[in-house]
């Protein structure tokens, strides 16, 4: 079962804020001329100063900790020795293990000129994780997510991208529920009080066909259209949500 002891949410608690501080400080690092595999050396030396394990490295032979998706990368763009650009979209994924237990979260940014178009676009991208976390309502269902989570989206003209989902957390990675960024009211699991979540909305700027690439992880808009990624860990609750991974 996915609902988990208050004695484990403590521990995805205090995981979640060393999570968001992280995140926070790879934002600040990532300018123009900063490499991806900068920023995940970054990050590992972070966990080491935290006293937290990445939660991605060696996952299912993921080979860095850092999952970092630029422009047309959808997510799980393995560090390279490619250098940020002025005005890149860059999204940053990342896990940790605190206590045994997982917490994960995302954000993508403008790095440096700001266009308005993608400013509009992230903001959407955003709404629709944070539309997607209000409804984490013990007696709601995973389909009440994911119904919240495409209304902002299809109102922008966006695409929600479809073979991708978040998910139950907690001593994995990936629990259940499977909870999709689109879909029907009443559907899917029933949530539970205590219930750990990593709601995610994954959006492209255009159509929503995504392609894989031959290192078998980063994913791409097959259009080339920018993507963006927002992800939160969080507690159901019997009222408002508790954000785990929020600076």
């Amino acid at each position: 079962m996915n609902p988990k002891s208050k004695t484990e949410i403590e521990y995805m608690r205090k995981g979640g804020k060393i999570l968001a501080k992280i995140l926070a400080n790879l934002k600040s690092h990532s300018k123009p001329g900063v490499s991806e595999k900068d920023l995940d050396h970054i990050a590992m030396d972070l966990c080491e100063s935290y006293g937290v394990t990445p939660a991605f490295l060696h996952y299912k032979k993921f080979p860095k900790s850092l999952c970092i998706s630029i422009n047309d990368k959808v997510v799980h763009g393995i560090p390279s020795d490619y250098k940020i650009k002025n005005k890149d979209i860059v999204s940053l994924d990342y896990g940790v293990i605190y206590k045994g237990l997982y917490t994960d979260a995302a954000i993508s940014f403008q790095v440096g000129e700001k266009d308005q178009s993608v400013t509009d676009f992230l903001n959407t991208v955003r709404k629709s994780r944070d539309e997607g976390i209000k409804m984490a309502i013990a007696g709601n269902f995973a389909g009440d997510i994911s119904h919240a989570m495409e209304i902002p989206v299809i109102e922008k003209g966006f695409s929600v991208v479809k073979e991708l989902a978040g998910h139950g957390i907690g001593y994995k990675l990936h629990e259940d529920p499977f909870i999709l960024g689109y879909g029907k009211k009443g559907i899917g699991m029933k949530l539970q009080k205590n219930m750990t979540l990593a709601i995610e909305s994954m959006i492209n700027m255009g159509k929503d066909s995504i392609i894989e690439e031959a290192d078998g992880w980063t994913i791409r808009t097959k259009d080339h259209s920018l993507s963006g990624h927002f992800e939160h860990t969080i507690v159901v609750t019997d009222s408002i949500p508790e954000i785990l991974t929020l600076l």
